[in-house]
């Protein structure tokens, strides 16, 4: 069998740990990757800029260039993962070399990352899954039923997992995560119950500039494979902050912080109730619960330490890990190592 996997391929990206997980299931006899970091990473700062705000310009021709430049006859499967650059040009070319077309993405494709290369794209896929339930009637417009799947974010065992004994974690509470006003919110209130707090992402700077907080500590903008697991395992609890900006109700950190053996802190909504019951995980329905709960929880030892564990053997035991749910694609639309 020969796969081509076509993503962004920078170590610790959750792409890449998808191809990592695809590859050990499929065990293809020729495993092909097209990493589109590399001629991203090859150009300004202000052109990527410009191509993530309007999914156009010289980096996303030099992208779909490099992909028509890389490839190499046929192949049994191409998996396409997070296509907002690819023309629909080169995905027709995709389509004519693979027998199976599958694409994925864990970012929204229709509340944000808009693109009308995708858009365009979207019919050559034999298969498309996505991870916002909140966006199925939009994929619903570009393709039939039978092609999309839905499925929840993931996380990757080999990452995430704990790191820390529950003696050796801060009495502390983390976040990681872009700066959003919503988020910042959710900080302030911790940091007004004098509880020590930990954050780490971009555009925070200012926030903690204002707040100007001994029980405020900033990780840096970026944390990312072992770094994020090891931080997200020092602490007792962790939030899992959706964004406001669109109807998110989970993210790849409502898996990766139970995962890590630490309490997640999570909104209570119908997704991560689905996810986990009530004694797995420290749910809020709003700032004041929230503070509450946390305060409460901090003092107790044990019933932190039994929530950890409990999280943990829920996030590990369903099939939340990508290599889980990678293989339940891979039956879902019959491919083997045989195919």
């Amino acid at each position: 069998m020969k796969v081509l996997y076509i993503g962004q391929y920078t170590l610790g990206t959750t792409s890449r740990m998808r191809g990592e997980a695809l590859k050990a299931i499929i065990r293809p006899n020729i495993f092909e990757v097209i990493d589109t970091h590399v001629p991203f990473y090859k150009s300004h700062v202000l052109w990527r800029s410009f191509a993530f705000r309007y999914k156009k310009g010289p980096v996303v021709n030099r992208i779909n260039t490099f992909v028509l430049s890389k490839l190499s006859g046929t192949y049994d499967v191409i998996w396409v993962d997070k296509a907002i650059f690819i023309s629909p040009q080169v995905t027709k070319q995709l389509k004519s070399l693979a027998k199976r077309l599958i694409h994925y993405t864990p970012d929204t494709a229709f509340k944000g990352n808009r693109s009308k290369c995708f858009y365009r794209s979207l019919s050559f896929y034999d298969f498309v899954f996505t991870t916002k339930s909140f966006e199925k009637a939009d994929y619903l417009k570009y393709i039939k039923k039978e092609k999309l799947m839905f499925i929840p974010q993931g996380f990757d065992k080999n990452v995430h997992y704990p790191r820390h004994t529950f003696q050796q974690k801060e009495r502390k509470v983390l976040f990681i995560g872009l700066y959003e006003p919503s988020r910042g919110t959710v900080i302030k209130a911790l940091l007004d119950h004098n509880i020590k707090v930990e954050v780490a992402g971009k555009n925070w700077m200012p926030f903690i500039k204002a707040q100007n907080s001994v029980n405020l500590n900033f990780l840096g903008e970026g944390l990312f494979n072992d770094a994020y697991a090891k931080a997200i395992s020092s602490a007792h609890l962790s939030l899992g902050l959706v964004s406001k900006r669109f109807p998110e109700l989970h993210t790849t950190r409502t898996f990766e912080i139970p995962a890590c053996g630490t309490v997640l802190v999570t909104e209570r909504n119908t997704e991560t109730t689905q996810f986990f019951n009530e004694d797995e995980v420290l749910f809020f329905s709003n700032e004041e619960d929230m503070v509450d709960k946390i305060s409460k929880l901090l003092l107790d030892d044990e019933a932190l330490q039994q929530i950890a564990q409990k999280g943990h053997h829920r996030a590990t035991t369903s099939g939340y890990d990508y290599q889980s749910q990678l293989l339940n694609i891979c039956t879902h639309i019959g491919l083997s190592n045989n195919a």
